[in-house]
């Protein structure tokens, strides 16, 4: 009986230790600067709001607020699932509908990792929604968030929001030239896009809910380097188009400049005002 209650002791201890270590980390989650401790914290109200993975770093923030005279706030993180992406802009427009404009970046449907669901963990709290997508597309994970507060603090996203912790995340940019050898061996290297209609519908799912608030939605298609095959991504295009009825800005080869690039998928600095300069001239963004 005794070892019994050694047992019970012990579960108990757990117990009370793991939820008042994962209160502590909310805590600091809450305080971050990082983007999305910002966004539910109440801190993130803009005039635009950029959709993507790292690629949608292509659109320079800096460059874009300067020369917009207006505020951006970017949803983007490398291999971004497209279903947080979507869950997340659906927040983001119900905490600020004043927003105006939001600019996705379309290799959202391509260029993901469903590895990094779990580590949204760290913001289910402040989002049914973003619980729902890892409780239906990681089932697992969500089981072990519910028995274990720390599970949900355990990943990369938290250890960046950390980083975050006490300054701002305003340096997410590719401020690289790529190399000399990188650009010989660009036509040697390649990346191929399936067509996922389902993945596309999903997406379309931004330009529906903001049209409801009013809000324009463009679905562009960064650069990519000049001499970098990218197959299939017209039928890409095309496809996404004839599914949803939205057209595709299409910039993938608009940016012939090689030292633009700080490799074959990512603008760098210069690169980056080049794609909001391109943003300009379509009237996709307003001088003002």
């Amino acid at each position: 009986m005794k070892k019994l209650y050694w047992i019970l002791g012990l579960i108990a201890l757990y117990f009370i230790g793991d939820r008042l270590v994962g209160y502590f980390f909310q805590q600091q989650i809450e305080k971050s600067q990082f983007r999305y401790s910002r966004m539910y914290a109440g801190n993130g109200e803009a005039d635009i709001l950029i959709v993507g993975n790292s690629r949608g770093l292509n659109f320079y923030q800096p460059y874009m607020d300067s020369v917009t005279n207006q505020n951006t706030f970017s949803l983007c993180y490398y291999s971004m699932p497209p279903e947080m992406a979507i869950v997340m802009t659906k927040d983001y427009i119900d905490q600020y509908p004043k927003v105006k404009k939001i600019l996705v970046e379309l290799t959202l449907i391509e260029m993901s990792d469903d590895k990094l669901l779990p580590g949204f963990a760290t913001y289910m709290n402040f989002s049914p929604r973003v619980d729902s997508v890892i409780k239906v597309k990681d089932k697992q994970s969500w089981n072990a968030s519910q028995l274990s507060h720390l599970f949900r603090y355990n990943n990369e996203v938290f250890q960046r929001a950390m980083y975050y912790r006490n300054k701002l995340d305003d340096d997410w940019y590719f401020d690289r030239t790529i190399t000399e050898a990188f650009i010989q061996d660009a036509p040697n290297r390649s990346v191929t896009f399936k067509v996922n209609d389902t993945l596309i519908r999903q997406l379309a799912e931004i330009g529906a809910y903001a049209k409801t608030k009013g809000i324009e939605v463009y679905y562009i298609m960064g650069p990519f380097f000049p001499t970098y095959p990218v197959h299939n991504l017209d039928k890409l295009l095309a496809r996404f188009t004839e599914l949803t009825g939205y057209p595709v800005i299409n910039y993938s080869r608009s940016i012939q400049d090689p030292y633009s690039f700080t490799d074959y998928l990512h603008a760098n600095l210069k690169g980056g005002r080049a794609t909001v300069d391109l943003m300009i001239k379509d009237g996709i963004l307003n001088v003002q």
